[in-house]
Formats: C-alpha cells, structure tokens, sequence
C-alpha cells in the first residue's frame, strides 16, 4: 500500500484563517491582505475551531493518490460521499499478473487458511484470464473477481470532509486497510495544515468521547497519543 498527498490548496491554515476573518469583518479580503501576519492572525483559525465555526475549512482542498489496496478497501472509501473519486478501470486495465490480490495478515498467518485462499484466488484468476481467451469482454470477465482484488485511485476531499473520514476511519474499530489508510492521510495533511488538523484523529480523539460505546476499544489515551505523535514538523514536508 502506499498513499500520497499529490496537490493541496496552497497554505490551507491561512486560507482558512482568512476565510474565517472575512465573515467577521468589515472589510474585504482584498482590503486586509496586504497587512496580514501569520504570527497573530492565524489565530483567527483557531478561535473559529474552537467556536465550532468549521464551515470555514470547507476551502481547503486535500487529493490523494492511493495505490495498492483492495477493492474491499475503496468500496467503504466510496461510502464517504462529499469527495471526489477516480479508479482504476477493470474495462480497460488487465489484472496485474504479479501481485493481483491483497491477503489479510490473519489470513497469511493461519497456513491452513493461507493454503484455502491463496488456492481459491489462484483458480479466480485463472478463470477470469480464461473468459478474456474466448473472447468475454473484460467488464463481463471481472465479475468473478473478488474482493480482494488490487486496485490504485485518486481521491480528492475538502479539510472538514477529512475530519470527518478521520474521525469514522481512524477508529480501531475499521476495517484495518482502510484504517492504515486514514492515518498515513491525517499524517501527511498535518504536515501542511497543523492548525486544521491539530486534533484530526478518531472520534474520540477530535471529541473526547468514543461513540462506540459497549463495543468501544477502551483505548482513547493511546489514541490521543498516536494522534499527538504525529507531530507538526512542517520541516518533513
């Protein structure tokens, strides 16, 4: 798996800061630009999140390129609806030979299982190359290809979108792909927007509340931690 932050909105934290001082001002955003100073006006931002005044952060935009994971995986990403989405065709792009299918660790590490799945997904394979040899077409063929399935996308969500997704995705309690989906995201966007995302995390994180009560993981501390250790060295970018 990999995942790349590939474009973003240029200085999300000031936009957003600045987005937030013109629904309280006076003046335009053409009038105070010139005078602005990140050293005291980004507080701004700040005091808009503190307020719950998120609509503000709706102008920052993150898009990511995420390669390698399982169709299992993109069809819960497309459950989050305020986002863009591109995705590997599998019309006009070939099962890739080498490395087709993504194998769940708990899986890989029960051998009798291993033997059961690794056989099973070998014969879909087979069967799907098979279908194109007499001529099926490829969006007809794919239809007995599993869920496990490779596949690459681009994905694109504004910052209050991605806290959100954050909040649902960072959870213990999600599917693991996607979970190591999300934090390897809230890592890369705090690298640019700190403020935006200074509590970006699960629900619990973001809120100080799990939701998840009886099925809760119990682990808000090491929660809030991982999130803190992400950091917001700007120097990593």
């Amino acid at each position: 798996m990999k995942v790349l932050l590939i474009a973003h909105t240029p200085e999300p934290d000031r936009l957003c800061a600045q987005a937030a001082l013109v629904s309280k001002w006076p003046e335009a955003w053409s009038e105070f630009k010139d005078r602005w100073n990140d050293a005291t006006d980004l507080q701004h931002l700040h005091d808009a999140l503190e307020k719950g005044h998120i609509s503000v952060i709706e102008h920052a935009v993150f898009t990511f390129s995420l390669e390698g994971i399982s169709r299992a995986a993109s069809h819960q990403l497309v459950r989050h609806r305020i986002a863009s989405y591109t995705q590997q065709s599998q019309r006009y792009v070939p099962l890739d030979d080498s490395s087709p299918f993504i194998i769940p660790d708990t899986v890989k590490m029960n051998d009798k299982a291993s033997v059961l799945v690794t056989s099973n997904v070998a014969q879909q394979q087979a069967l799907y190359e098979t279908l194109l040899r007499m001529g099926i077409p490829p969006e007809d063929a794919r239809f007995i290809l599993p869920n496990a399935t490779r596949t690459n996308l681009i994905m694109t969500m504004n910052a209050r979108e991605l806290l959100h997704f954050f909040a649902l995705r960072c959870c213990e309690r999600t599917q693991w792909e996607l979970r190591e989906v999300a934090w390897n995201m809230l890592e890369l966007v705090k690298l640019w927007a700190p403020i935006i995302f200074s509590r970006g995390g699960p629900s619990c994180v973001q809120t100080g509340i799990c939701p998840e009560g009886d099925l809760s993981c119990g682990k808000s501390d090491f929660m809030k931690k991982k999130a803190e250790s992400l950091g917001n060295a700007r120097d990593k970018r």
